[in-house]
Order: C-alpha cells, then sequence, then structure tokens
C-alpha cells in the first residue's frame, strides 16, 4: 500500500508505525497518558508519512490486534485492508513483548473495575475470513487460552453475566428465578459456569468467555465444554463477554455450532 507521497510502505516504515502503536497500547493498559500528538509527530518524521495514511494503518494495526485478541487503541478502529507485510510487523513486535500480552488479559485498569461490570448485548459478530498465516498468528500468540487461565479476568466476566441475567429475570418479572442464579458449584454439569434459567424456569448451563479484546476475537470450547454442548444442547449457551473495560457488551451463541 502507498502514502500520500507515492512511496511505498517499506519494512522500516511498519516497524516504525507498529512500534508506536505497541508503546501507546502499553501506556493505556498501564493506565498513562497518551500524547496522540507527539506520538503521530514523531512516526511522520521517521516515515516521512502523512497524517491519513499513518491513520489508515494504524486502524489496519487495530483489525490484525483484535484478530489475534487483543484490545486496541479506542480511537483507531479496525480497518480490514490489511496485508501480509503488517501482519508479519506485528507478529514481530508481539514476539518482542511478553510483557505487553500479560498486561492484555490482566491490565492495571482492571483492578479498578467494580465486581461486576453492567453489560450491554449485542448481535454476534459475522465471521471473519483468515487465510493459513493468520491462523498460524492466532495460534502463536493463543489469546483465548491466556484468558481463560486468568482466574481473575474470568471471575470477573462470570459475575457480570450473573448480574446480567439476574437482571434481565428480575426486570420481566420473575424475581423468584433472578434470585436463583449463582455461579456453577460442585455437583453441578461439568462445564459451565453460570447456573440461570429461561422465563419457563428452563434451566440454562452457561459458559462465560471473557476479553478484553473485540467481538472478533477468537475463543474456544474446553473438552468438558464441548462435551455439555452435546449432551445438554438445550440447556448449554455461551455468553461472550468482549470489551470488558471499554463499552463492556457480550453476545449469545447456542448449538448447534
Amino acid at each position: 500500500m502507498t502514502g500520500e507521497s507515492g512511496r511505498e510502505w517499506t519494512g522500516a516504515d511498519l516497524a516504525v508505525v507498529v512500534g508506536d502503536y505497541v508503546v501507546q497500547l502499553e501506556k493505556t493498559l498501564a493506565g498513562k497518558a497518551v500524547d496522540r500528538g507527539a506520538h503521530d509527530r514523531s512516526v511522520r518524521f521517521v516515515t516521512g508519512k502523512a497524517d491519513m495514511p499513518i491513520l489508515w494503518k494504524q486502524g489496519e494495526i487495530s483489525a490484525v490486534l483484535s484478530l489475534i485478541g487483543l484490545p486496541i487503541l479506542r480511537d483507531q478502529p479496525p480497518r480490514w485492508s490489511y496485508d501480509t507485510a503488517l501482519l508479519q510487523a506485528v507478529e514481530e513486535h508481539l514476539a518482542a513483548k511478553p510483557a505487553l500480552l500479560a498486561a492484555a488479559v490482566r491490565p492495571h485498569a482492571l483492578f479498578a473495575a467494580p465486581p461486576a461490570v453492567p453489560l450491554i448485548e449485542a448481535a454476534p459478530p459475522q465471521p471473519m475470513p483468515m487465510d493459513e498465516r493468520v491462523v498460524r498468528v492466532i495460534q502463536r500468540f493463543d489469546m483465548a487460552s491466556r484468558e481463560a487461565e486468568d482466574r481473575f479476568l474470568r471471575g470477573l466476566g462470570v459475575a457480570s453475566i450473573i448480574a446480567h441475567e439476574a437482571r434481565r429475570l428480575s426486570d420481566r418479572g420473575r424475581p423468584d428465578l433472578a434470585a436463583r442464579v449463582r455461579p456453577s458449584r460442585e455437583g453441578d454439569p461439568e462445564g459451565c459456569d453460570v447456573i440461570a434459567f429461561g422465563l419457563d424456569e428452563s434451566p440454562r448451563l452457561i459458559v462465560v468467555k471473557t476479553t478484553l479484546s473485540g467481538d472478533v476475537s477468537p475463543f474456544g470450547l474446553s473438552q468438558a465444554e464441548f462435551a455439555l454442548s452435546e449432551k445438554r444442547p438445550e440447556a448449554f449457551r455461551i455468553r461472550r463477554v468482549y470489551d470488558l473495560l471499554g463499552e463492556a457488551r457480550f453476545y449469545r451463541i447456542k448449538p448447534p455450532f
């Protein structure tokens, strides 16, 4: 892709813009102030690119990070026109930043969150086309496993879904059912996080998948979760909680997958 100067983005240019984006993201996750103007001036000076090509490329970086499962800069929505060269530049920077991968699961700002975050329901995203290289990069960093293994993040997502399910039932005239919504415990079917109910009192065995990234970030089911989805498809539900420290949304999925 060429910039307004007519010059192609070189590998060195991409290293600069990706590196600057990553630095800004690190500051954001650490709760530090970010001087966007100063950052953009530095990128313009080093690359010789004008504002619009830089903004476009930052949006492409957001797209790649979203697919991998990392948070993005809020004022840089994803642009899905990224190419292999940018994907490689992002991969190289993430490989050199293990602390960023950890902060993307449990940033400093997460500890200031309330015990349960109010959630907004949204529609599930459309499937994103992915080639083999994108899939390989996703698997290399495996943000879904990092998130699933983090008890604090998981607990916050589960608490937020419990609060939402209880509020939904109460608002629809079933405070009796709302009072029975709870986290799973010993003796419950293996592979669920929350016990909830439909308005007709039918049980809901809910698995909660939580991320600080956007709606397209990948996640998977454990063997126990998948087995439960096959054994109890009428009751099995997934709640995908995303952008937890931003707009805090979730969407629903149920079998068949």
